[in-house]
């Protein structure tokens, strides 16, 4: 019961039926005072020359003097015939000289003629003339009015109130009564249809309202996947349009949000398992020489160090690589893209391998077609790319292997392709090569890889605004490509 009295259905109703009630009241009163103002209207037009032919049939002046005999009996006989009438003679002043009203109650002793004499003027009868009413001061009914004259002078007028207090009494009685019930059963016609239609209409729009608070609710207690279905035009269609894509949004950050938290998991593990191999390496080592140092050959302690310093080194690039891809991931490594001659980078950073290839028996070509245009690019971002691409070609290759790293012109870019006739990749890992910290050692690698290289390599040609692609086959070998677009001259 409270929920239904706080309900908006409730509040809106409620102010609904009251409003219907005070505009019912606004009419009801509307009604009656328009019926007054017609009954008055019809009652002065009908009565319009009453006082002009009651003039015609007395005089009311004999020798400047009232005559009161005739006055009186054609006063009379007026009331008889119409007892809802007052007449009253005035002098040319406005003041009352005689009248003829019921139990003798006449207040004023004048009254104002400007309303008497606008409606003498008013031979046609244009609109409806109120007086004053000697026998209630401050309050003015219709009436009808006449000049006495006398051999072409004037000598006063002949003024009739055309309701009497006691029809008006009685005729307030009767109408109060008769609109009253008029007013009341309308009332309660006009009341019942507009409630049933106004509380139906009412209904269907808040029906929908609550199909959204729930929807709002089910998705507040968890149901993300919650969604509104209304078949509806309007504010509502955009209300609900604008919570379902409100909704897919946060569903769609909470799941990536959930997703970066597992991959944070699995970063933590993956280094922590990195970090902890080369650190118990140098630490098992180090122990050993301290312990060992007399005892052991020069031969022996010469291998340790160079196992610590080859670990350290792991160890180090496995740092530097971290800070690397942090930096990228969190938009603090921005592309300061420039021109670059792409086929003296990529002759640049074959140099740098070449020896180290030769020491495992692997070549490295360069194809380079001529008249190569430049790229726009971050210089030193490429440089790390390609560096590590093809590390970690030499890395997979053996003895007799080859390396090669093409560069070809397109329509509005260039390509760089870098091939390896190395072991390849399975082709169920060709999906998560770019994955940090997965990586597959060849049986006869023995370079420790940080598995942090082709991350990097993916996240620096996503800040340049391309992709880059594999394909391989195990034991036929591997070919990384990506684009650059060509420098345009401004």
């Amino acid at each position: 019961m409270n929920s239904f009295l706080s309900s908006l259905y409730f509040r809106i109703s409620l102010v609904f039926l009251l409003a219907l009630l005070l505009i019912t009241g606004i009419y009801m009163n509307l009604s009656i005072v328009s019926a007054q103002k017609y009954y008055d209207e019809v009652n002065q037009k009908l009565n319009f020359s009453m006082a002009s032919h009651t003039v015609k049939e007395i005089s009311p002046f004999l020798n400047d003097s009232i005559n009161e005999e005739a006055i009186q009996h054609i006063m009379h006989s007026m009331m008889v015939i119409n007892p809802a009438v007052e007449v009253y003679l005035l002098d040319t002043l406005g003041k009352i000289l005689t009248y003829v009203a019921p139990y003798k109650e006449v207040q004023l002793e004048e009254i104002t003629l400007a309303p008497v004499r606008e409606f003498i003027a008013d031979s046609n009868y244009q609109h409806t003339i109120l007086g004053d009413d000697p026998r209630n001061p401050g309050e003015q009914k219709v009436f009808s009015a006449a000049a006495v004259k006398e051999n072409g002078h004037l000598k006063g007028y002949i003024y009739i109130i055309l309701a009497s207090q006691e029809y008006v009494s009685a005729a307030t009685t009767v109408m109060g009564s008769y609109i009253l019930k008029l007013g009341v059963r309308s009332m309660l016609i006009i009341l019942i249809a507009t409630a049933l239609i106004g509380l139906l209409s009412l209904y269907l729009i808040t029906r929908k309202l609550r199909i959204i608070t729930d929807g709002v609710r089910r998705f507040r207690e968890g149901d993300f996947k919650s969604r509104i279905k209304i078949k509806s035009t309007g504010e509502l269609c955009t209300l609900t349009t604008a919570f379902n894509e409100m909704a897919g949004t946060i569903q769609s950050n909470i799941e990536e949000i959930k997703g970066v938290e597992k991959l944070r998991r699995e970063l933590i593990a993956n280094i922590s398992h990195d970090l902890r191999t080369p650190i118990s390496s140098i630490h098992g080592y180090a122990e050993t020489l301290m312990l060992k140092k007399d005892q052991l050959q020069q031969s022996d302690a010469e291998k340790y160090v160079q196992i610590i310093i080859n670990n350290s080194s792991h160890l180090k690039k496995l740092v530097d690589d971290l800070f690397e891809l942090s930096k990228m991931e969190a938009n603090e490594r921005k592309p300061k893209p420039e021109a670059l001659s792409i086929g003296e980078l990529v002759q640049d950073v074959v140099s740098q391998y070449r020896l180290i290839a030769q020491q495992k028996g692997v070549s490295i070509n360069t194809v380079l077609s001529k008249d190569q245009p430049l790229v726009y690019a971050d210089i030193a971002l490429i440089d790390r790319a390609l560096q590590n691409i093809i590390d970690n070609a030499v890395k997979f290759c053996s003895a007799g292997d080859l390396i090669t790293v093409e560069v070809n012109q397109l329509q509005h870019a260039v390509e760089v392709n870098i091939t390896d006739t190395g072991a390849g990749i399975a082709e169920e890992d060709l999906p998560h090569i770019f994955d940090r910290f997965y990586y597959k050692t060849n049986p006869g690698q023995k370079e420790k890889s940080s598995g942090l290289g082709l991350a990097i390599v993916k996240k620096i040609i996503d800040l340049h605004e391309t992709t880059i692609s594999v394909h391989s086959k195990p034991d036929k070998g591997t070919t990384f490509s990506f684009q650059l677009p060509v420098y345009k001259i401004q």
